[in-house]
């Protein structure tokens, strides 16, 4: 899996949209990073909490969005901090509505009516 930095990887997701107008899907994930991920990049263990929660004083829980996308072999990945997260989000929306194109209309035919009712 290739990691690289969120404007990279707008980058590079345009990329795999742009091959995968021939044949393929590209499929996009995003989630909250974990948080046993969290504590091995604490150094101090003395400051996690017994919960297992980063709490920062004077700050709210934030924890980073790991974002994933795959196309056939192709992996990448990006690390993208909360105070990032509007900013990738734009340029994440402006890729996928550049290559929206690329959707295809549902097939629906008179059987799935008939079967319905």
């Amino acid at each position: 899996m290739k990691e690289v930095d969120p404007i990279a990887f707008t980058v590079e997701l345009g990329k795999l949209y742009e091959l995968s107008k021939k044949s393929g899907n590209v499929s996009v994930t995003m989630k909250r990073m974990n948080v046993h991920r969290l504590k091995h990049l604490v150094r101090d263990k003395k400051t996690m909490p017994k919960g297992g929660d980063l709490v920062v004083e004077g700050q709210s829980k934030e924890y980073p969005t790991l974002v994933r996308a795959t196309y056939k072999n192709t992996k990448l990945s990006t690390l993208v901090s909360p105070d990032d997260f509007n900013k990738f989000q734009t340029s994440y929306a402006t890729v996928i509505r550049a290559y929206m194109d690329t959707l295809k209309k549902k097939d629906r035919s008179k059987k799935n009516k008939k079967q319905k009712n």
